[in-house]
């Protein structure tokens, strides 16, 4: 395939600094007829595509910037089962079993992330197994009982772990409880998102990037995407973008708030930070505006958190990181100062009820978004039930119908939600100043 003639640079990060070398993929130009049309070439977008190429449908996927450039390629890179809003609460809004049976969704996002990889044959993709969710605060000795007894509602394999294990694996007083998911894991996400682009192209599928597409309509029923050098005209049209979507759709975009968060990947620590971390999965916690980490390269920390609805770069984002590490595990500045080699930030699309968008918005147009910063297991998840939709007339999707469209509150909700998040923070520092245990598993 022909070079791109734009190309875009990768944001700055750690990931684009590690990355394989990846294709770049043309430009759309002229005219072209597929099966399926995919506007966004994040893991919504490849998921779907590789999943209706493999049942021998011609899709065409059109890129805004690069194959992976948003939050797919940006993000923690943690796999795991359960959605934005809380396992707890889908339990009580939705009863046992279709809480349940949306569980069951996410965990099959899961294994078809981890199967995908297998069939790349890009072990070198996989970077740790396991992730502990750390309670900020004592949970009482009904701790183990409640984790187990969410797991079975679930059909989870969580695990209870006392502070003791806690404390073996994480050098730090901040932690108490955890919460052991065996089943989830960790990976590469811009090297996956490469990987699986350039397999749809093997597979006779057609990736674009830079061509962003201006507008959609319908006629004569085939639904075509313009584009400022081309078009592509097909019966079945699929909506995979983040919070960048614009007008192609009022409904959707009007309904997808984005919401900022930041990552940052220290210098290597050397042995310092083997004394800090010596568990080789994910960490994140039950605060509802939670930190997230992980080792990289062996002796690096990449650390995540900082939600915000103000999505401009922060200034001094590395020292507000380094901040936020420290105080977590105060003891490495013993060791020298912590050097932040990349900070970089990304932006989630968020639904007011912290659902994804997964459905029919019209004959032949369907929607992919907002996963809420769950999208590396959760794009998967729902690219098997559109793929089945589209070329089996499954309706299993409509369980997603109890998460309709609903208006963000624009510039106004962006304000209200960030004043919510504000007014989180304050209640997480509340709730780990008190003696009573809070009710952490409700978060999760």
């Amino acid at each position: 395939m022909p070079p791109s003639s734009l190309i875009a640079h990768y944001p700055a990060s750690w990931y684009a600094a590690t990355r394989t070398h990846g294709e770049a993929w043309p430009v759309l130009k002229g005219r072209q007829q597929a099966d399926v049309a995919i506007v966004g070439g994040g893991f919504a977008g490849l998921h779907l595509a590789r999943q209706l190429v493999a049942r021998g449908r011609r899709v065409v996927v059109l890129e805004r910037q690069r194959v992976g450039w948003g939050a797919s390629g940006r993000n923690g890179g943690f796999v795991s089962a359960g959605f934005a809003e809380s396992s707890a609460a889908l339990l009580q809004q939705l009863g046992p079993a279709a809480a349940r049976a949306l569980f069951a969704h996410s965990q099959a996002g899961v294994r078809l992330v981890e199967s995908t990889i297998d069939e790349l044959q890009r072990p070198d993709l996989l970077m740790g197994r396991g992730q502990l969710t750390c309670c900020r605060t004592a949970q009482g000795p009904a701790f183990a009982e409640q984790v187990t007894a969410l797991a079975q509602a679930l059909g989870a394999r969580f695990e209870p772990w006392s502070a003791a294990q806690v404390q073996s694996v994480l050098a730090t007083p901040r932690y108490h409880q955890a919460v052991h998911d065996p089943d989830s894991f960790q990976i590469h996400p811009l090297n996956f998102a490469l990987a699986l682009a350039a397999d749809i192209a093997r597979r006779s599928g057609q990736v674009f990037e830079g061509s962003a597409v201006q507008s959609i309509h319908r006629q004569g029923g085939l639904w075509t995407a313009r584009t400022a050098k081309g078009s592509v005209e097909a019966p079945e049209l699929v909506l995979a973008g983040n919070a960048d979507l614009g007008p192609l759709h009022g409904g959707l975009s009007c309904s997808v708030l984005p919401v900022a968060t930041y990552v940052a990947v220290t210098e290597p620590l050397g042995p310092a930070l083997r004394e800090c971390v010596r568990w080789p999965g994910a960490i994140t916690d039950t605060r509802r505006a939670c930190d997230y980490f992980r080792v990289v390269d062996g002796d690096r920390l990449l650390w995540g958190g900082r939600i915000t609805t103000d999505t401009r770069e922060p200034r001094g984002l590395r020292r507000l990181m380094r901040r936020h590490i420290l105080a977590v595990f105060p003891q490495l500045r013993a060791h020298g100062e912590v050097k932040i080699a990349f900070a970089w930030p990304g932006i989630m699309g968020y639904a007011v009820h912290k659902m994804p968008f997964i459905g029919q918005l019209e004959p032949g147009l369907w929607m992919s978004s907002a996963y809420g910063g769950h999208g590396v297991g959760q794009t998967a998840a729902g690219a098997i039930l559109l793929a089945n939709a589209i070329t089996e007339g499954d309706d299993e999707w409509r369980r997603y119908q109890a998460f309709p469209l609903r208006w963000a509150g624009g510039p106004l909700g962006r304000a209200a939600t960030q004043a919510a998040y504000w007014w989180m923070q304050a209640r997480d520092l509340w709730d780990e100043a008190r003696t009573p245990p809070a009710a952490a598993l409700q978060r999760l």
